[in-house]
């Protein structure tokens, strides 16, 4: 798809979050940029996402690994990591592109929606995500201090709008499904809800791993932590009573885990002690 001329122009905004020129930033923007604009070698504080509009090259990482850029390739650079980006001479080159400080990018890679091992994706073009990204770099400019964590809020959202366009499950598999299954139903047998998705037991454990992150069973045991809180703060059920609903017969083997996963017993998480 051909990107309007008025979108292949210098159009960014940096602002800074909390003092600090690079591990705070939140930015976004367009550019054209000449051929050897982007150092070789060399690492950034923080973590960006780069969609190129127009013009050709390459993207290195520290292992040797080379990817092809053009038009629809978005490649990432991650925090810390070496790499390298080469722009070819013709055509000219045009990139629009979202940075977000390193704690952004650990809560990202925390759950799964940025992959280190990936730092070239092939999303394509969408001109209307453009338009947005372009109406933001305005509202970035124009918001008073205290809207910033709004912007970065609406940035990440455009960035994950970005990357959940590249990922498409792999061999058929509903990871959403399975996660509604696994999330909507506390009690749910794991078995269960492999034969829901007509996949043997171990390969849908395979699949949802991969698609995921982390295997069903510890998909379940965290959402069934999520509605522990919940149920903690929100109502009179006992505790027992809660391990019940959750799928525990036994309310200390719950307790255990809580304690566990969340550092804290349940009756102590109730009483605020976080």
């Amino acid at each position: 798809m051909q990107v309007p001329a008025s979108l292949c122009a210098d159009h960014c905004c940096f602002r800074s979050l909390r003092g600090s020129r690079e591990r705070a930033l939140v930015a976004c923007g367009f550019m054209v940029k000449p051929p050897g604009w982007d150092p070789q070698q060399e690492s950034r504080p923080a973590y960006s996402a780069v969609l190129v509009l127009r013009g050709a090259g390459w993207f290195a990482d520290a292992a040797g690994r080379r990817w092809p850029l053009g038009p629809g390739t978005l490649y990432q650079r991650f925090s810390g990591a070496v790499h390298s980006v080469w722009i070819e001479a013709e055509p000219a080159w045009a990139e629009c592109w979202i940075h977000l400080d390193s704690v952004a990018e650990a809560m990202l890679t925390e759950m799964r929606v940025i992959d280190g091992s990936l730092p070239v994706l092939q999303p394509g073009i969408d001109l209307p995500w453009l338009r947005e990204l372009w109406r933001a770099v305005d509202a970035l400019e124009a918001a008073p201090d205290r809207d910033l964590p709004r912007q970065q809020v609406r940035l990440l959202g455009m960035l994950l709008g970005m990357l959940g366009s590249e990922r498409t499950p792999a061999c058929g598999f509903d990871a959403d499904r399975a996660c509604r299954l696994l999330g909507d139903d506390p009690r749910i047998d794991l078995r269960l809800v492999a034969r829901e998705l007509g996949l043997p037991y171990g390969r849908f454990r395979k699949v949802f791993r991969a698609a995921v992150g982390i295997g069903p069973g510890e998909y379940r045991l965290r959402r069934r932590l999520d509605r522990a809180r919940a149920a903690l703060l929100g109502g009179t059920k006992g505790v027992a009573e809660i391990a019940a609903d959750l799928g525990y017969a036994n309310p200390f083997t719950f307790t255990t885990l809580f304690r566990k996963h969340v550092g804290v017993s349940p009756s102590a998480w109730r009483r605020g002690e976080r």
